[in-house]
């Protein structure tokens, strides 16, 4: 590594002042060491106590831009500017005044023109007598190293704008524990100001009386266990962020609800390095959620109680409303005495009445069993055509008397089904009975069963009274609900029917839909998924359908 011109100006020169026997040690030492830094990628060089170099190595050589033969045996100042020259001269005065080893950073030019921060080590060199003879020298290009602590500043500086310019309360902790982010927002939430708790382990005093880890501390220790313990009945649920979780809590320090979320921050080795949590005020959404839980508790309670005052008078309004109606009806048959026709006409009106009053009583049992969830299908077999008679016998007196045709037909392959007796027939009534009430005389009510081939039942009826419109069809199955309380004064409804009906239907597991336009008339379609029983001999005998209609 030695130059040869180096090597005879350190034999022969007298200028340096150098003993001869110094300059052979030297020679020896140099040699020694260009061998073994030949091939180090730093840059290594060797100066006498005059700032004379005695060596260097290649890396030095690229930098500088001369070869070695040009660099050994001179100074600083024949190779650089005059600025750059005393600055390295007066670090290596440094070395050699102190005796000790001095570090320096310095942006310099490579010879290709390549900007460069090189980390300098200069110490002092000795003999084996411990008398100084020179510097060597350890230049170091940190240069990317520079750039990507910059980079990585400019990163934290990124994180922290995002942390603290965030409107959600957030802090960050380091895998010590020690808080290294608490933005504005946390500062607003918890009154504890960001200089009060960055780079302490407190962050339990934000948020508790007494000291306890908070869901960060767990997240850093990885703890699982202690997580599910402590925070497993505040909602815990893990996060969208792989190793986070989350949970709600109220915290008496603040008197808040809080929605804290606390995740990992992980190395490139996957390692965790530290944790965020955030801190979301719930408050307004609990107590509003508390609202409407203490609404719908008095909801319950008060429908509870409108239905136990339903059928509690159940019981107290039959009894007259029986004696009523028994008593109309012994006096229209005239076995008491013959009435004259004032009388006969204010008793008709007392039992129409009284009958009306116990259709809405019974009306009234039917909404309150249903709000309440006690309705039951009482499921058995009877014959259709036997049950639809029935209402035709109690219906056609109405028709007859309104001046409407009242017509059924029933498919002859429909005979026992299995369903509720009651609650079917009770569907029809009330959609037959609107069927007449609201059709003018001269016009036609018909009922229609069939089963398709499914073998779902399809009851229909259809009238050609004054129809529906589309906005009155949105609310006909509400309960209490007139679309028009004029027709409620002309045709006497009581606005609960179609809901009960609508009840029955859907009790059964079927559906009811209507197709209707205002002076067209309504056709209601009741469709019922129910299991046909096939009729025998016996019952085709008991229950003809054609014998059981006309």
């Amino acid at each position: 590594m030695l130059d040869k011109y180096y090597v005879n100006h350190i034999l022969t020169s007298e200028e340096s002042g150098v003993p001869d026997s110094l300059k052979r040690e030297l020679f020896q030492k140099t040699a020694l060491l260009s061998g073994l830094l030949r091939s180090v990628p730093d840059l290594v060089f060797f100066k006498d106590t005059d700032g004379v170099f005695l060596s260097c190595n290649d890396m030095f050589s690229q930098y500088v831009g001369k070869p070695a033969s040009e660099i050994i045996g001179n100074t600083s100042h024949d190779i650089f500017d005059r600025d750059r020259a005393d600055f390295f001269r007066s670090n290596d005065r440094k070395v050699l005044d102190s005796g000790d080893s001095y570090k320096s950073l310095e942006w310099i030019h490579r010879a290709d023109g390549r900007r460069v921060l090189l980390e300098t080590f200069k110490a002092p060199l000795f003999t084996e007598n411990n008398e100084l003879i020179g510097v060597v020298g350890v230049g170091r290009d940190i240069t990317e190293c520079k750039y990507a602590e910059m980079e990585l500043q400019d990163k934290k500086n990124e994180l922290f704008q995002v942390v603290n310019g965030s409107p959600i309360p957030a802090f960050v902790m380091n895998k010590e524990h020690e808080i290294i982010y608490w933005n504005k927002a946390c500062e607003k939430t918890t009154g504890i100001k960001a200089n009060e708790i960055i780079g302490t382990a407190n962050a339990w005093m934000a948020l508790y009386e007494e000291r306890r880890p908070v869901l960060a501390d767990l997240i850093v220790d990885n703890s699982l266990n202690s997580i599910e313990q402590l925070f497993g009945d505040k909602k815990l649920q893990p996060s969208f962020i792989e190793g986070g979780y989350q949970a709600e809590d109220y915290f008496p320090a603040l008197d808040k609800w809080l929605l804290f979320t606390a995740v990992p921050i992980r190395d490139h080795n996957n390692e965790i390095t530290g944790a965020i949590e955030t801190l979301q005020d719930i408050s307004i959404s609990k107590q509003a959620e508390k609202a409407i839980l203490d609404a719908k508790m008095l909801a319950e309670n008060a429908s509870r109680t409108k239905s136990e005052f339903l059928c509690n008078m159940n019981h107290e309004l039959r009894t007259p409303l029986n004696l009523i109606l028994g008593y109309s009806d012994l006096l229209l048959t005239e076995e008491t005495g013959a009435l004259n026709e004032e009388q006969k006409h204010f008793t008709e009106i007392i039992r129409f009445a009284g009958s009306r009053f116990l259709e809405l009583v019974d009306s009234l049992i039917y909404i309150a069993e249903i709000e309440e969830g006690n309705m039951e299908l009482d499921v058995d077999m009877f014959s259709l055509p036997a049950m639809m008679s029935d209402v035709k016998r109690m219906l056609s007196s109405n028709a007859l008397k309104k001046g409407v045709k009242l017509e059924f037909d029933i498919e002859s392959e429909i005979s026992v089904i299995y369903a509720d007796k009651s609650k079917i027939k009770t569907i029809l009534h009330h959609l037959i009975s609107n069927g007449i009430k609201f059709t003018p005389p001269g016009g036609t009510v018909s009922v229609v069963a069939r089963q398709n081939e499914g073998k779902d039942l399809h009851l229909i009826v259809q009238d050609t009274g004054i129809g529906i419109s589309d906005e009155g069809q949105k609310k006909l199955y509400n309960a209490f609900v007139q679309l028009d309380w004029s027709l409620n004064r002309k045709f006497n409804g009581t606005g609960l029917g179609l809901s009960i009906v609508k009840k029955f239907v859907e009790a059964h597991g079927g559906s009811i839909g209507l197709e209707s336009k205002p002076g067209e008339g309504s056709t209601f379609e009741v469709i019922l998924p129910m299991s046909y029983m096939e009729s025998t001999n016996t019952v085709n005998s008991l229950y003809n359908s054609e014998q059981l209609l006309e």
